[in-house]
């Protein structure tokens, strides 16, 4: 089984990818739509998948009741969470939506704490997690006040619940990867969404889309699809098999400080000092709740 120190240096993996994701995507958007660019993305990723499914592990046996598990996880974390996500993007704020999105860990460590009973619940998980979140506040407000409501109410709840839609997926899984190899699980998983996906998507339009995409926009589809969805999806699951949901979740407050790194590194996006204090309390928040250490509630 790999050391903890291990799965920690692959969740940073994942944080970085995921992280550098939004730069990625934004060159793919340029000539895909988000709906388009996703279903690319899974598509391949759905074939890597395979493919090495049926080299690595041609006589794996899933029970048939495990299967129809798979599809709804699928449809959970594949399907749903982008079509909520890229549907409440267009309708509320970059801020807003990255604030919400980060309550994810918060949800992901109550559900499996409290409604599943998982896991238990110790004053790291706690304090790591609102140590984190308040680092997300400073990194994206940059000290300023934010508002929610009114003009952006829609897609505020939208990204609220997407924020949900992946606690419940990361949770969900558990049972799933305590029972079978990780990989497997979410290779059958992302496959399962995909096929979902598939008829919302095939259109003349898709096919244009595809035909008129550039080499840049191929290599950025490629780079999602390996990186982003293989590697991180299938290091997602290991995580919460090894060190427990509400641990794997808080790499996900380390998404968006990468995206600002990357931003200011490459796009000359601005930064302050609210930026820098809030980047270090996401880092010390993650590091509490990897301390084992911790009394429970």
């Amino acid at each position: 089984m790999p050391s903890r120190a291990n799965i920690y240096i692959g969740l940073f993996g994942v944080a970085f990818f995921w992280g550098t994701s939004w730069a990625a995507s934004k060159i793919g958007l340029r000539e895909l739509t988000p709906i388009h660019l996703a279903v690319l993305r899974f598509t391949i990723a759905s074939i890597i998948f395979f493919c090495m499914v049926r080299i690595f592990y041609k006589n794996y046996v899933i029970e048939k009741k495990d299967k129809i598990w798979m599809w709804f996880l699928g449809f959970l974390g594949v399907t749903l969470y982008f079509f909520i996500q890229y549907t409440g993007l267009n309708m509320t704020t970059t801020v807003n939506s990255s604030i919400l999105i980060a309550t994810s860990p918060i949800f992901t460590m109550f559900l499996s704490t409290k409604l599943f009973h998982h896991e238990k619940l110790t004053y790291n998980n706690l304090l790591g997690a609102f140590v984190a979140f308040a680092g997300v506040l400073m990194v994206f407000t940059g000290g300023k006040g934010v508002s929610f409501g009114g003009n952006t109410l829609i897609g505020d709840i939208l990204a609220l619940l997407n924020s949900v839609v992946w606690a419940f997926f990361t949770v969900l899984g558990k049972s799933l990867v305590d029972k079978y190899d990780p990989f497997v699980v979410m290779a059958y998983i992302n496959i399962y969404g995909t096929i979902i996906m598939l008829p919302i998507v095939f259109t003349p339009s898709f096919i244009s889309s595809i035909k008129a995409a550039s080499i840049s926009t191929w290599s950025c589809v490629l780079y999602l699809a390996v990186f982003c969805s293989v590697y991180s999806y299938y290091m997602w699951y290991k995580g919460i098999k090894i060190i427990g949901a509400p641990q794997t979740a808080m790499f996900n407050y380390i998404n968006p400080v990468v995206a600002v790194i990357i931003g200011v590194l490459l796009l000359k996006e601005d930064w302050n000092t609210y930026t820098l204090i809030g980047g270090i309390l996401v880092f010390i928040g993650v590091y509490i709740t990897s301390v084992r250490k911790g009394n429970k509630l």
